[in-house]
């Protein structure tokens, strides 16, 4: 019976992906986004995971971009300031377009592009494709080009759209995306296009449409973080330059924020995305951050992982986890419902430009645990005789190992290590 629910599953797979590829090889296609942006994953900050709708507002964005500036943020890559939902509350009568909400941006949203773009940053902004956006504003099912053409003449550089009060099904959504990615491009301004649908079937698609796409619902915990990463690790294959897989935003552990985890936590998420390539945009209380936090997002040698210009989605070498199915995963969220993370070890690498490798070393489990990097695995990244390890949190060389043993935290720890080739040691 095993082997026959398995071949239905592979044959509802393989019709899933044939129903994909004929709408895709439709007139609805047309033309892929080719804005040359995205060719590293963006780095920024989005008021989601740190405001929600409270203190939605031309001040808070200002300070920061302030703090951003003044922690030296931006100069790590970090260039995104975006704005994600609440803040607009109706359309102008006259010309239907968007029209922000008056007691929280007073001088309208130009000021606020304006003084971000004067700290050398960029600035994002967020709609959704359906009636309304998830926190219930206008959303620009209808006025997708009145909309397209405002966020260009705000000088918007990133703009995200989301999917909530909107059609579900693949042709239906993907016919909406295409329709905002063509009316984005002929704007002819430069605006990195972030698809918000929450599902894996954006991944073998996402190229065409935009510049990253989410794969999985919103991160709230450590719940839904295991099923976010068990998602996005099928799909490597799909991410490259220009065009990203996003298992969502960075959760910090500063106090104040609408979403926190506690430290160890959130440094094990910032290690497991910069090993998947994923954007790393803060969620994080940036004004009052934790010197924990800080460390965190400055560490230059981790973000070096996740830019690198190789664009190589790492994956998982080693894993004693449970078997899991995508098609699982992807029916517990629509249900809201999260397991705990279950009682395993992961070993992820990844290829970096140059002939290096990265390694991440993480615990799911909620008791410390031994998790090893043996010689078949440094083989398996072409290294015979061992390598030369360089741990990437303590910013310290090991110098040449065959192998590996890490006890390595609960709850959510994880190490990380750079892999370069003997010869570089000697």
């Amino acid at each position: 019976s095993s082997l026959l629910w398995q071949g239905l599953e592979r044959l509802a797979e393989t019709m899933r992906l044939l129903a994909i590829a004929l709408t895709l090889s439709s007139p609805l296609s047309g033309a892929a986004l080719e804005n040359g942006l995205g060719r590293l994953p963006p780095m920024g900050y989005s008021t989601w995971n740190d405001l929600g709708c409270n203190n939605v507002g031309a001040d808070s964005i200002k300070s920061v971009a302030d703090a951003f500036v003044a922690r030296g943020l931006d100069k790590l890559g970090y260039k995104y300031i975006n704005i994600d939902d609440c803040w607009s509350k109706h359309r102008d009568a006259a010309t239907g377009a968007l029209v922000p909400d008056e007691q929280t941006f007073p001088e309208g949203m130009e000021v606020v592009s304006k003084y971000i773009h004067d700290k050398g940053l960029k600035f994002g902004m967020y709609t959704d494709r359906g009636i309304w956006t998830c926190g219930a504003r206008p959303g620009s099912t209808g006025h997708e080009q009145i909309d397209a053409q405002t966020f260009a003449s705000w000088g918007v550089d990133f703009l995200k759209v989301d999917s909530c009060n909107a059609p579900r099904t693949p042709r239906e959504a993907m016919t909406q995306f295409m329709t905002f990615r063509d009316l984005l491009n002929a704007t002819q301004r430069p605006i990195f296009y972030a698809l918000c649908g929450w599902s894996p079937w954006y991944a073998e698609v996402g190229e065409a449409l935009g510049n990253s796409w989410r794969t999985s619902r919103d991160v709230n915990g450590m719940r839904e973080l295991w099923s976010a990463v068990a998602i996005n690790s099928q799909l490597a294959r799909f991410a490259g330059p220009g065009a990203w897989n996003d298992p969502d935003g960075l959760i910090g552990s500063t106090p104040g924020s609408r979403v926190m985890i506690r430290p160890h936590q959130s440094r094990m998420q910032f290690t497991l995305w910069s090993i998947m390539s994923a954007p790393l945009i803060i969620g994080a209380n940036v004004l009052a951050m934790t010197s924990y936090d800080v460390e965190t997002y400055t560490n230059e040698e981790v973000i070096a992982v996740d830019q690198d210009a190789l664009g190589r989605q790492g994956t998982i070498l080693w894993e004693n986890c449970p078997e899991r199915t995508t098609d699982t995963l992807i029916a517990l969220a629509e249900q809201n419902h999260y397991p705990e993370p279950p009682q395993c070890q992961q070993l992820w690498a990844k290829a970096l430009l140059g002939g290096d490798w990265a390694v991440a070393l993480v615990n799911w489990a909620t008791e410390p645990q031994e998790v090893q990097l043996r010689p078949a695995n440094l083989q398996q990244m072409g290294f015979e005789g061992g390598a030369g390890l360089r741990d990437l949190w303590a910013k310290k060389d090991l110098g040449i190992h065959q192998s590996l043993f890490v006890t390595i935290a609960g709850a959510g720890g994880s190490e990380m290590y750079r892999v370069r080739p003997r010869r570089l040691f000697v």
